[in-house]
């Protein structure tokens, strides 16, 4: 019996509730819609998430545990990897909670240059994204985790570990640290679909005209030099930023976060977008800026019809010059 188990669990609940309560005042000074409901969001996703890779690694130990060696375990890999469901639902809980968030945001967003105005739907383009990010969010982390684990199973066989000390490394001694990679990926995804909810409302209020990057980063979170540098970088609401990268490329991220972005430009960046208002379209009548929105609204539409159709043509070889432009380029 652990007589000391309750002061313990104690003691970790008063860590994460500091921790909570430190990054609920940094999204609160990032002027971030809902500073708390974020931090319950990230909160769920991050259990939601190290469930899975708990479960994971689980399977994994299992499979390893019926093979004689590490070297056997190595030659059935990838019918072993094949067999793995474990992440399988992080797409939908990704896709919804996307579409949670974003579909909140964006309203609490557009009330924050017009408190009049009201996001009643998504644009094509954004809805899009969340079905199609979410896809390859969850590909992405199934593929990193299985070549995760066979980088670990090629190390264990260069050390000579038995099927034993292996596994109880990698249960012992945290290898796999799925709950801390739970906390990176929850938190970096809450906050890219809040820039996604900001970049939608204002595309869909008439009177933001320009949007600017804004380095909100502290020391406490490592911040990026040259993100530093983008600071007050001003560009019109409908362009994309321009972002000379720590590896020397330049890309075009519509807004901080971009999942068009490297992991080493978007994992835990705390950027955010900050509008240019025009007061004259503010002081138009309410019916005006309305019907503004809404020819807003379907001028997206309309172009992501467009650009859909330029994708697909080139996917069927119909235009080659969009196939080769596009190739580096898509966001989405």
């Amino acid at each position: 019996m652990c007589l000391n188990c309750k002061s313990l669990i104690n003691a970790i609940d008063r860590y994460i509730e500091k921790a909570d309560d430190d990054l609920e005042s940094m999204l609160e000074e990032e002027e971030r819609a809902s500073p708390k409901e974020m931090v319950k969001r990230i909160s769920a996703i991050e259990a939601f998430i190290a469930a899975a890779l708990v479960s994971q690694t689980e399977y994994f130990i299992s499979q390893i545990k019926k093979k004689k060696n590490l070297k056997q375990v190595m030659e059935n890999i990838e019918e072993i990897k094949l067999k793995d469901v474990s992440l399988d639902e992080l797409k939908s809980m990704f896709r919804k909670e996307f579409n949670d968030i974003i579909e909140d945001s964006a309203d609490l967003y557009i009330k924050k240059t017009d408190p009049e105005l009201s996001v009643s739907r998504l644009s094509k383009r954004t809805v899009n994204w969340i079905e199609s990010w979410s896809e390859k969010l969850g590909d992405i982390m199934k593929l990193n985790s299985h070549n995760e684990i066979e980088s670990i199973l090629k190390k264990g066989i260069e050390n000579g570990d038995s099927i034993d000390i292996f596994t109880r490394n990698i249960i012992d001694g945290g290898i796999r640290d799925e709950y801390y990679k739970a906390r990176r990926v929850a938190v970096t995804e809450v906050l890219r679909a809040h820039n996604t909810a900001r970049q939608e409302a204002f595309m869909q209020d008439p009177s933001v005209l320009e949007k600017i990057w804004r380095h909100t980063g502290t020391h406490k979170n490592d911040p990026r030099e040259n993100h530093i540098d983008m600071d007050g970088q001003r560009v019109p609401k409908d362009e994309p930023f321009e972002l000379i990268g720590r590896d020397g490329g330049v890309y075009y991220p519509m807004q901080p976060c971009d999942s068009g972005l490297p992991p080493e430009e978007s994992i835990n960046c705390h950027c955010i977008s900050q509008p240019v208002v025009s007061e004259d379209i503010l002081g138009l009548p309410l019916e005006e800026r309305q019907r503004l929105q809404q020819e807003a609204v379907d001028e997206m539409d309309d172009e992501w019809e467009k650009e859909l159709d330029r994708k697909n043509r080139a996917k069927a070889g119909i235009d080659n010059d969009t196939a080769e432009n596009e190739k580096e380029n898509d966001i989405y």
